[in-house]
């Protein structure tokens, strides 16, 4: 699904996802300090995290 597609049917369609190429472009203003997949944390907790999903730390030079 591109974004476009996004706004013209006002839904996820399930979710929303980037490659870390994408990611990277769309924060090319930023430096990535550490780009890694989330660590998976089991439910009920106050904390989220999945495996499959990516988690990035950015810093504005």
């Amino acid at each position: 699904m591109i974004d476009w597609e996004v706004y013209r049917t006002r839904s996820l369609m399930g979710g929303l996802g980037y490659t870390e190429k994408k990611i990277k472009t769309i924060f090319k203003n930023f430096e990535v300090i550490e780009f890694r997949r989330m660590q998976k944390i089991e439910q009920p907790n106050s904390l989220f995290g999945e495996s499959f999903l990516w988690t990035v730390l950015f810093r504005k030079p």
